[in-house]
């Protein structure tokens, strides 16, 4: 699932942003200055998930109920998970680096939705719509913090975070109750 979360993100990339697919590279590494220095020789977007979490504010109990005679389907609400990543771009230039991160920007705030046409994998068949939020102020790590944890020096980058619906328990068939007997008693 994760993995498939990968693979729509490389997609919504390389289907919305303006760039040449084939003369930059996507990857999902750890940014850290002994593979990133010096620079790769082709533009490169690295989109590194840094952390994963329930997003307790979707949280729910509910049950859902489908009936079908005299049996029914139950299933519980799927378990809502923010996935974070930390989006930058490796260039020899970084007047180049500033136009693709600004391209990537934009085409993120333009989707606070993911779109059908870039899921991938699992994804396809999420129950609930994949929301995503673009570099919220409470939502994204501190810059000194964060990259002085990965040993690197501080580089501008795109905090991007969607949550996507984890469903760990199978529907499970029940009986249904098809007819009541009243009793009525004379007084």
């Amino acid at each position: 699932m994760i993995q498939d979360l990968d693979d729509t993100l490389k997609e919504l990339l390389v289907q919305k942003v303006p760039l040449d697919p084939n003369a930059i590279d996507i990857k999902f590494e750890v940014p850290n200055k002994d593979d990133w220095n010096p620079k790769p020789t082709k533009p490169t977007i690295n989109c590194f998930l840094y952390d994963i979490r329930e997003n307790q504010e979707l949280r729910s109990n509910e049950r859902y109920l489908t009936r079908n005679g005299t049996t029914g389907t139950e299933e519980i609400a799927p378990t809502r998970i923010d996935l974070s990543y930390l989006i930058t771009v490796w260039t020899t230039d970084v007047a180049d680096e500033h136009q693709l991160l600004g391209n990537i920007l934009k085409t993120l705030l333009s989707y606070p939705v993911l779109p059908k046409e870039v899921l991938k994998g699992q994804i396809v068949n999420q129950s609930l719509p994949l929301r995503a939020w673009v570099s919220q102020p409470e939502r994204t790590p501190n810059a000194w913090d964060f990259w002085g944890a990965l040993d690197g020096r501080m580089k501008a980058g795109i905090s991007y975070m969607v949550t996507i619906a984890v469903e760990p328990f199978a529907p499970v068939e029940v009986r249904l109750v098809t007819e009541k007997v009243l009793k009525v008693e004379p007084k």
